[in-house]
């Protein structure tokens, strides 16, 4: 399932979790690694950028010393530098050599820290997440780094027609690795920021209308897929999904990235998946196509 993985990199310490998962998958599932690094308009001298082979060849020479321990195991890579705007480079190398997984790290494009480059919509990760054409991968703490083979897998759903694509791909993924499979929705108590908390009675009866629901809506496709559960919980949504993970030990978490603007080029992605990216202790996955 996993053949070519696209990792971009900063080649900085911010994207130490997101490259040990990267790597792992290369060697784990055989796959072929694209080691992503753009020069955004100055070179490593911190000058105008007018020799581009130059800083290029620098770049890449640095990028095989502080990846050593990495690319001595791995089988099967290659480096591709160039010069540009991170989201415009990505994108195209993307389109380009149409990926399987996008892998990507904290910084991206420039932005300090995953909270600024999350909570600023027009930054460089906001737009990949947003418009990539393949699943992105995102590994945010360094807990979430020590991952090994994929085994227990967290699909949160709201049921949107975004979230169907995250089902196709979680299922997909279950079928080719063997993993178990968690369908996880989590109701929220109230409809509206503005409406009156439900009381516990009237919790409890969404809870096991959304459960006959997935049920309904999910397990009559789960043909192969021989380990699966279905469960709805209460409360804050990212907060659930969260602790759900954490329960079930899960070593990835898939969601659709913008379930309330399917294709949105101009909204910034929604809070629940924001904040799972930034609290989850395992990878997260986005799926927008």
């Amino acid at each position: 399932m996993f053949k070519k993985i696209l990792f971009t990199t900063s080649i900085t310490s911010a994207c130490d979790p997101a490259a040990r998962v990267a790597f792992n998958i290369n060697n784990l599932y055989k796959a072929h690694i694209t080691i992503f690094h753009v020069i955004e308009g100055k070179d490593m001298d911190g000058s105008e950028a007018s020799g581009y082979e130059k800083s290029i060849q620098g770049i890449k020479e640095k990028i095989e010393t502080y990846y050593a321990d990495h690319l001595s195991k791995s089988k099967n890579h290659n480096m591709v530098t160039v010069p540009g705007d991170p989201c415009k480079e990505i994108l195209e190398e993307i389109r380009k050599n149409k990926p399987d997984l996008l892998v990507m790290g904290v910084s991206t494009g420039g932005e300090a820290t995953l909270e600024n480059a999350i909570e600023n919509a027009g930054s460089t990760f906001q737009k990949v997440v947003k418009t990539s054409a393949c699943p992105v991968l995102i590994v945010n703490r360094a807990a979430a780094s020590f991952w090994g083979a994929i085994s227990n897998v967290i699909f949160a759903t709201d049921f949107s027609k975004t979230s169907d694509k995250a089902f196709e791909f979680a299922c997909n993924l279950a079928k080719n690795t063997g993993c178990e499979l968690h369908i996880f929705h989590a109701q929220n108590t109230s409809l509206t920021p503005n409406s009156q908390v439900f009381d516990q009675n009237a919790i409890e009866k969404r809870i096991r209308e959304k459960l006959r629901f997935s049920r309904k809506k999910y397990a009559s496709k789960m043909e192969g897929i021989e380990n699966y559960s279905i469960e709805v919980w209460e409360g804050n949504p990212y907060i659930e999904i969260v602790k759900y993970a954490r329960e079930k030990y899960a070593d990835l978490i898939i969601m659709a990235q913008d379930s309330k603007n399917p294709g949105s080029e101009t909204d910034e992605l929604g809070s629940t998946i924001k904040q799972v990216i930034l609290r989850a202790g395992c990878p997260v996955l986005c799926i927008n196509k």
